[in-house]
């Protein structure tokens, strides 16, 4: 239990100075991370499996969220554009969203199936858990702090 709070403690520290020198983002990401380890209470073995797989799907996911962002984007400035958008574009655009989508899927899955070669299934259930409630701290003091700028 000691050695477990220990690395805890060591991650978030390399990640809190890490995350000084870069930013936000980096700052988030170190949060998480240390969340997460918190409450999947990795041993070192699974530790050293976990996070390369979990980091590779986080990093794919990034990507796929980014495409969707462009997408968004394009259609935002088709749709104001002096001719607007055809039916046939609207349509384009439905099924490149629609793909982005399934991608997420599909790695959502090979993470899954991943992760069940080296948890059990109630540590890759609280990880699903300790993401869910990560993301909703992380909205919650978003929008506490667009309240206390009001």
């Amino acid at each position: 239990m000691k050695k477990n709070i220990l690395l805890i403690c060591l991650i978030c520290l390399s990640f809190a100075s890490f995350a000084q020198k870069n930013g936000p983002r980096e700052r988030m990401k170190a949060f998480k991370i240390a969340y997460i380890t918190e409450q999947l209470n990795l041993t070192s073995k699974e530790a050293q499996e976990f996070w390369p797989i979990y980091n590779a799907h986080e990093q794919t996911v990034g990507k796929l969220k980014s495409t969707g962002r462009r997408l968004i984007k394009n259609v935002k400035e088709a749709h104001n554009g002096a001719v607007g958008l055809s039916d046939k574009q609207a349509g384009d655009f439905l099924d490149q969203y629609l793909e982005v989508e399934e991608q997420k899927s599909t790695t959502r899955k090979k993470l899954i199936k991943d992760l069940k070669q080296i948890l059990p299934n109630k540590k890759i259930l609280r990880l699903i858990k300790a993401e869910n409630d990560f993301n909703k701290r992380i909205l919650d003091k978003i929008r506490e702090r667009r309240r206390n700028k009001n």
